[in-house]
């Protein structure tokens, strides 16, 4: 088990590593002047080369690279993009993604085992028209129905709130951004989960387990769902980087001032400083979560730490 996390853990680094070199010359390769940018109308060509030479621009980008990866080991200016972005993104990943787990799980249950049946064939619809609308496109309508045709639910995320104070406070203002990604990323979803409980109830093990006479609440949750947790970690793993785009989005639709708003604000500015911050604390999390799905992979299926 040590082995395996160990050569996982490697394996995240590199890839992280590779993910900010990677990042570090695109950014840096797209044009524009971050000096003459940073001056603004104050802007002329000699003072924007002087911006540049105190900047360390001028310098080949491998010894820029290394520069900036030493002032981020150091913890400069990622700590303060990391405080001021990550949380409301990481809450909104943690809420809007785990909830969308638990429905995408419970709805791949029911269908499993009750298929064929009109709420097999009214659930799969419901699904396969979800899955053709864009996340943004649903938070769009919530918005003009629920916030300015009802006036039931406020249009923007408790970060862009000053009154948002408190957990329920925070779940009224969460509740449109939420229910806009988990609309796609259920329907993303539910279709592989239920791939994996269909074949779980088709196995020996459930047919024994009915025969010893267990209900069918024990034989779901303690065989069904438990024997088909390694098709739903590999899929919500996998759907990470799906999940920071639709974030990313919704994050702007609604107002949010997370990782998303400052991403895009400073890709739109040029900075590039900043926006290279960004997207390593993005690439933070993605591979962290990636390397979160493999440890519980092996949490579940103890035969795939020998292969």
């Amino acid at each position: 088990m040590g082995k395996y996390i160990l050569a996982r853990a490697v394996r995240a680094i590199l890839t992280f590593f590779l993910v900010t070199v990677i990042t570090f010359v695109l950014l840096h390769s797209t044009p524009g002047d971050i000096g003459w940018i940073l001056l603004g109308r104050h802007a002329t060509l000699a003072r924007a080369a002087a911006l540049d030479r105190q900047l360390g621009l001028d310098l080949p980008l491998p010894v820029q690279y290394v520069r900036w990866l030493n002032m981020l080991i150091q913890g400069g200016g990622l700590g303060h993009n990391l405080s001021a972005a990550a949380v409301p993104t990481l809450e909104y990943l943690a809420f809007g993604g785990g909830f969308s787990l638990l429905v995408a799980v419970f709805l791949a249950t029911l269908q499993a085992r009750f298929p064929a049946t009109k709420f097999d064939r009214f659930s799969s619809g419901a699904v396969y028209f979800a899955s053709t609308l864009p996340s943004f496109w649903i938070g769009l309508v919530l918005i003009y129905v629920f916030a300015m045709q009802l006036l039931w639910l406020p249009g923007n995320g408790p970060y862009a709130a000053p009154a948002a104070e408190g957990p329920l406070h925070w779940l009224f203002y969460m509740v449109l951004p939420t229910i806009a990604l988990v609309v796609p990323t259920v329907a993303s979803w539910s279709g592989l989960f239920r791939a994996g409980v269909e074949e779980a109830l088709r196995a020996d093990y459930v047919r024994t387990a009915r025969a010893q006479g267990y209900s069918e609440l024990v034989v779901l949750f303690r065989y069904v769902l438990r024997n088909a947790l390694l098709p739903i970690i590999t899929v919500a793993g996998m759907s990470l980087p799906t999940l920071f785009n639709n974030i990313v989005v919704l994050e702007m639709i609604f107002h949010m001032n997370g990782l998303g708003s400052f991403l895009v604000g400073s890709l739109f500015s040029f900075n590039y400083n900043e926006a290279v911050d960004l997207i390593l604390i993005i690439s933070m999390i993605t591979v962290g979560g990636n390397l979160l799905a493999d440890v519980l992979y092996s949490v579940a299926d103890p035969r795939v730490r020998y292969s």
